[in-house]
């Protein structure tokens, strides 16, 4: 592994430009996890009971009423979005590229939703959520652009939720004050969304003009389409880049969510660090 992070910290030397892809993994290396199977049985007896293990497996989930399904999620956001304090390993990452780099341009993309980068203060302009957020509902029906915070109808179904059936009532589930549909968490459809993800298209185009060093941290195939594809793709596309892949298996989890190979096409300007995401930043933080 140590051979792996030095070359890893060369090429983030030589090069002008850093994109890193954000994924589940930095989370759970950070503190976070979904495959953490103990919590969801003690925290969601009613669906480990029924065979269900870890939140990753709910992610699929689709036998459930629309009371459950809020229930649940209402609970899951609430742990990931609030309980959850800013992580200590996201303020190391920041501070190896606002500190350690503070002469590369980088851009950040993620797949998560949790907000750690927002809540630990990165630069709004370097980080695009591609997933969106948790933040707010918005119409099913798509009536008006308008979206709703989505805080305090999460509290009052939490404090509402039976246990017995893991379900809230069906009074709880949030309409739209204009056209009476259904509400829905708008995870990419709030207002300023195509403005970011011009953004960051634009900044993958200003990276064209000089050496881009990637760095994908915790990428597995939840969402394959929104780093792992793509940033192979850059790496296949272009000759001034050097691509790394930062994930550690899970050996204890029945979720195959951990992939550290690289595809042939483009091995030779590539490197695979299957390691625990914060050993590889901790080192980093040493190294540049």
């Amino acid at each position: 592994m140590q051979e792996q992070i030095l070359l890893l910290a060369d090429a983030i030397k030589q090069a002008d430009y850093i994109l890193i892809g954000a994924g589940a993994g930095l989370s759970a290396a950070a503190g976070l996890s979904f495959a953490d199977e103990k919590l969801f049985r003690e925290r969601y007896p009613y669906w480990a009971e029924r065979g269900r293990h870890s939140e990753y497996h709910m992610f699929s989930f689709r036998d459930w009423t629309i009371e459950q399904q809020w229930a649940y999620m209402a609970d899951h956001i609430h742990r990931v979005r609030y309980e959850t304090p800013p992580l200590p390993l996201y303020q190391t990452l920041k501070t190896i590229l606002e500190e350690k780099l503070s002469d590369k341009e980088y851009m950040i993309l993620t797949s998560n939703v949790d907000r750690q980068f927002a809540r630990n203060h990165f630069p709004v302009e370097k980080v695009f959520e591609y997933q969106g957020n948790y933040d707010n509902l918005c119409c099913t029906n798509q009536c008006s652009p308008e979206v709703w915070p989505f805080r305090p109808v999460m509290e009052s179904m939490i404090a509402s939720t039976n246990a017995k059936t893991a379900s809230i009532s069906a009074e709880l589930i949030p309409h739209c004050p204009y056209c009476g549909a259904p509400l829905r968490l708008a995870f990419r459809d709030y207002p300023s969304y195509d403005a970011e993800k011009a953004a960051y298209q634009q900044w993958l185009r200003q990276s064209e003009q000089g050496m881009l060093c990637i760095i994908e941290i915790g990428v597995g195939f939840n969402s394959p389409g929104v780093i792992r594809v793509p940033f192979e793709r850059i790496t296949q596309e272009r000759d001034a880049v050097k691509f790394f892949r930062i994930t550690v298996d899970y050996p204890d989890s029945e979720e195959e969510i951990a992939y550290p190979e690289i595809p042939k096409p483009i091995a030779d300007k590539s490197c695979s660090i299957n390691a625990d995401a914060g050993l590889v930043i901790q080192e980093l933080l040493k190294l540049l």
